[in-house]
């Protein structure tokens, strides 16, 4: 069997958040030296997952079946991990009271919910690297005031990537701290916002008080749709064929976590003609992570379908370099680089446009390259 697939099913079976997973197939693959732990390895480090690997092996009583350097190598990043996540709680907790004391709570997104509740069993497993706080458009100025008397100061923007109609402004640093604080006055980038369209998730927000500071999160259906708008959509996944192992290990946490509406965010993606990214979402969350299919939510072909072009991609580097050429002829890049909307017939004229520009760049190269005299033939020239 292909090694990508033999690490791809091993990593998810081992995060699989279940007591009934039966951990004997899992002992046989690494006591008879089947796992390709490289592949292994590499997998969970583009993912973001080598921490929760870890704790998964030693909540399974595994982790003393490894070799020693790879035991040694993935408890530090777990320790890592753990050490860099407890310093964002105190700076995530010291940022909301201080924008409590201007009279702001504000919203915690992707991430930022995990540092200080317990959906996931150890603070190590999700890697973190920013903080991500929503506040009202109109407590943007007030927010930036008081966080820089925190010390934090703008990161320089010298490509204006974050101008006033950008969903987040430019990430804070203040020197010493582990990671940066975002602050968004959107959910997405246009047109994924209409997804989610942010007054609908203000009217539903979850409150929490953590340590005196006073903060909000995304109801559970709200946090399930933005994880996958982001990852399947914004971020290209569904469209590339890349499967969004840290996102799908995410939904199956929150699925146990709390109850979501998933026939309404399922008719809310339908009503933006988004359905096929959703059901490809469900499934691969069904078959790589075992989560139940939630009530009323069949995928149906195309989420099987999509799940073995995954599969296939990640197999086969001639399948993933082909899916990736399909990927830049999607609506999504279409309607990004040429603004034609999302209608079948502007869709198909842009990407004529873009596929002609292609073939007329590469024969312009060709030209060249075949008028080139070879070499020591210039200078008789």
């Amino acid at each position: 069997m292909n090694p990508s697939l033999i690490a791809l099913d091993f990593l998810t079976r081992a995060l699989q958040d279940d007591p009934q997973v039966d951990n004997d197939t899992l002992h046989t693959a690494i006591r008879s030296g089947q796992v390709p732990w490289e592949a292994v390895v590499s997998l969970a480090n583009q993912h973001l997952l080598t921490p929760a690997l870890w704790v998964a092996l030693e909540y399974r009583g595994l982790a003393e079946e490894l070799p020693e350097d790879l035991a040694h190598y993935l408890q530090e990043l777990h320790r890592l991990s753990t050490e860099r996540n407890r310093h964002l709680r105190q700076q995530l907790l010291e940022a909301a009271r201080q924008l409590n004391s201007a009279g702001i709570v504000p919203v915690l997104l992707k991430g930022a919910k995990h540092l200080v509740t317990d959906m996931y069993r150890d603070p190590g497993i999700r890697i973190m690297s920013d903080i991500d706080l929503l506040v009202r458009r109109a407590e943007i100025p007030p927010a930036h005031e008081a966080l820089q008397a925190l010390g934090y100061r703008p990161l320089e923007d010298i490509h204006d990537d974050y101008h006033d109609e950008h969903h987040h402004c430019a990430p804070l640093y203040r020197e010493g701290d582990y990671g940066t604080l975002e602050l968004h006055r959107g959910l997405a980038e246009k047109p994924f916002d209409r997804l989610l369209p942010l007054e609908t998730a203000l009217a539903a927000l979850d409150p929490l008080e953590i340590e005196g500071a006073r903060m909000t999160a995304l109801s559970a259906t709200h946090r399930l749709l933005h994880n996958l708008v982001h990852s399947q959509l914004i971020d290209h996944l569904y469209a590339d064929g890349i499967f969004p192992l840290r996102s799908l290990h995410e939904t199956v946490h929150e699925y146990r976590a709390a109850g979501a509406d998933w026939p309404g965010i399922r008719a809310q993606m339908q009503q933006h003609r988004r359905v096929r990214a959703f059901d490809a979402h469900v499934f691969m969350a069904h078959r790589l992570f075992a989560m139940p299919l939630p009530p009323g939510i069949h995928p149906g072909l195309h989420g099987r379908l999509h799940y073995r072009r995954c599969r296939w991609q990640l197999a086969w580097r001639p399948a993933h370099e082909w899916g990736l050429r399909l990927g830049r002829y999607s609506a999504d890049r279409m309607a990004e680089r040429y603004g034609c909307g999302r209608g079948w017939l502007s869709v198909n004229r842009a990407r004529l446009r873009r596929l002609t520009g292609r073939v007329a760049r590469l024969c312009s190269d060709w030209s060249r390259t075949s008028t080139v005299p070879p070499p020591g033939k210039q200078d008789k020239a």
